[in-house]
């Protein structure tokens, strides 16, 4: 199959091709991950609209941090969670906050990036408690188990 490139464009009634160089275009780029049997194959859209690529952006953003908030809530509903799980977690909500700074942050406004930044800080930050919790739980436990243990053998039978 043939390398061509192709513009779309709604309500143009010329019936003409246009050739353009999509890679000299600036705007919001996706590659699609679905293959699909007897359609066209698309590797790559460029989406020039800055309104499309930023209601685009904001839903890809909004799906991501949903998904971080259910793993939150998952973590405090099980009373801190497997250290594993909470740093798996921890490392997702910072790669998100790097990806929105770095890749997403020239197409959506500074008041959504701000908000959402915030948003994923109090994430990030509810994480290293929690992170914090678990390993200060993992430390202590030995001790508290042996203080236990010698309290019960000093209930033993007194006054015999």
């Amino acid at each position: 199959m043939s390398n061509k490139n192709f513009y779309i464009e709604k309500n143009n009634q010329t019936n003409e091709t246009v050739y353009i160089e999509y890679d000299k275009m600036k705007g919001y780029k996706i590659t699609p991950k679905t293959k699909k049997e007897d359609a066209i194959e698309v590797n790559k859209i460029v989406i020039v609209s800055p309104t499309l690529s930023e209601k685009i952006i904001k839903k890809k953003i909004e799906h991501k941090i949903a998904q971080l908030f259910k793993k939150l809530e998952e973590i405090v509903e099980s009373g801190g969670g497997d250290e594993g799980t909470i740093r798996n977690t921890l490392l997702d909500a910072e790669r998100l906050k790097l990806m929105i700074i770095n890749n997403y942050i020239k197409y959506l406004g500074n008041t959504y990036a701000s908000l959402t930044l915030k948003k994923i800080e109090l994430i990030i930050k509810e994480l290293r408690v929690g992170l914090y919790k678990s390993q200060q739980k993992e430390i202590l436990h030995p001790y508290f188990y042996n203080y236990e243990e010698e309290q019960e053998e000093k209930k033993g039978r007194r006054g015999r």
